[in-house]
């Protein structure tokens, strides 16, 4: 995965939230507070994030959260233990970058000091991205000192460049072309990036359970004080395709809290947001802090799971005639699951989880509110629950999709070939 095919996942959170010896080797502005070399020990009592890990880690185009004026550390490895040095750009507003040495087990640590924790922004999202270069430490993209200016070997674009150094995008966008710049063919470089958020003080979510609609609790600590408002929100992970009317609560929902004094400065905060109308799916759980000059917040996910119905209605019309398929083998024992994510073909052999479906499969959504996969000798291998992502399909180049066969029917072909058959039963009255 690049660092260019995520943007879908970080507009689905931005609906949610509205809300060692290293080496400097440029600096763009004088106003731009130096990233602090990484200290030989494990990072400061002082450091706190709304995440669960105290020493978070570079995750792909994740998002942490970053407590203002304290010390941050966030740690990372190498795709090749042959790279000895790794370059981190910081973009908050201008653009700064150091490197940083790797660590006998291929592992990196980058510290920013209580100056740039402090500078991180209140109105958008700033961006730490961990550069790769080819062995041995030959990097593509640099930071020219004289202009502070980002800078390329002859291979990149100079257009790409361009859009990396205007000053006028935000981080998240010139992160885009910085990207675009780092991985251009013929670099053999490779980047990894990581959003920070910055908060005034710490949030967390206690871990939800799987639950069915209705009324889910939303509880956690924070060092926010006594009496701050807290927005609470769900939506849903998987927006799947939808009619031109359609109703999004069955997508979102909201709710609120008010932070409530707690021992030592830890306090809790309790609130419900009302799911009755939720479909079955996996959704994200956001809380935020409702003053603007005391900021935080978290994110976590939950599972919302709809009771199948006790009576199963008639179904949609299905023309079983005029599909060729084997005799479906059902093992009614075999309990739903909620699905990984939009359901996805893959060769035989290749899957990795549930919603990676190989060549040949057929999907049949029953009446019943499951939907069975077979694979094509029409034995069942899989049950999951007809959900958001089930909603969703991704299919490979060159795939030729027919859906007006047999009546609410989809066959997926491949070079001549059926590799799957999806049968649509169950009627979406939402």
């Amino acid at each position: 995965m690049t660092c260019l095919d995520r943007r879908y996942s970080l507009l689905l959170l931005a609906i949610l939230l509205i809300v060692s010896a290293g080496c400097i080797t440029a600096w763009p502005s004088s106003n731009t507070t130096p990233l602090a070399a990484a200290p030989a020990a494990s990072p400061q009592a002082g450091v706190a994030t709304a995440t669960v890990s105290p020493v978070p880690t570079f995750s792909d185009h994740g998002s942490l959260n970053v407590l203002r004026g304290e010390p941050f550390t966030v740690t990372g490895t190498v795709p090749n233990r042959a790279i000895t040095m790794v370059q981190v750009w910081l973009l908050n507003g201008s653009i700064s970058t150091i490197l940083e040495p790797v660590m006998p087990d291929g592992t990196f640590r980058i510290t920013l000091d209580s100056g740039v924790t402090s500078a991180l922004s209140r109105n958008f999202t700033s961006a730490i991205v961990a550069q790769y270069p080819s062995p041995p430490d030959q990097f593509a993209v640099n930071l020219d000192p004289a202009s502070g200016h980002v800078v390329g070997s002859s291979v990149i674009p100079a257009r790409i460049l361009t859009e990396v150094n205007d000053k006028q995008y935000y981080p998240t966008t010139q992160e885009d072309f910085l990207g675009q710049a780092i991985e251009s063919p013929g670099t053999n470089n490779s980047c990894i990036i990581t959003f920070l958020n910055g908060i005034d003080a710490t949030l967390d979510i206690t871990p939800i359970p799987p639950g069915s609609p209705g009324t889910m609790t939303v509880s956690g600590n924070t060092s926010l004080p006594a009496g701050t408002p807290l927005s609470i929100g769900v939506g849903t992970v998987s927006f799947h395709p939808t009619s031109k009317n359609y109703d999004f609560s069955h997508e979102s929902a909201e709710g609120s809290a008010v932070v409530t004094a707690g021992p030592v400065g830890i306090n809790h905060y309790y609130g419900t947001v009302d799911t009755s109308r939720l479909n079955t799916g996996k959704y994200f759980v956001a809380v935020n802090s409702g003053n603007q000059s005391l900021q935080a917040g978290a994110t976590i996910y939950a599972d919302v799971i709809a009771p199948l119905p006790a009576q199963p209605g008639p179904g949609n019309y299905i023309n079983w005639s005029a599909l060729a398929l084997p005799t479906l083998a059902t093992n009614e024992t075999m309990a739903p699951v909620l699905l990984a994510g939009e359901w996805t073909i893959v060769p035989p052999g290749t899957s990795t989880q549930d919603n990676e479906v190989p060549y040949g499969s057929i999907i049949d959504c029953a009446p019943d509110g499951i939907c069975r996969v077979y694979d094509q000798a029409g034995v069942q291998f899989l049950a999951v629950y007809n959900s958001n992502e089930e909603h969703m399909m991704g299919v490979p180049n060159g795939a030729m999709i027919d859906s007006a066969a047999g009546g609410n029917v989809t066959i997926i072909s491949l070079d001549g070939k059926v590799i799957l058959t999806k049968i649509d039963e169950y009627p979406r009255g939402n």
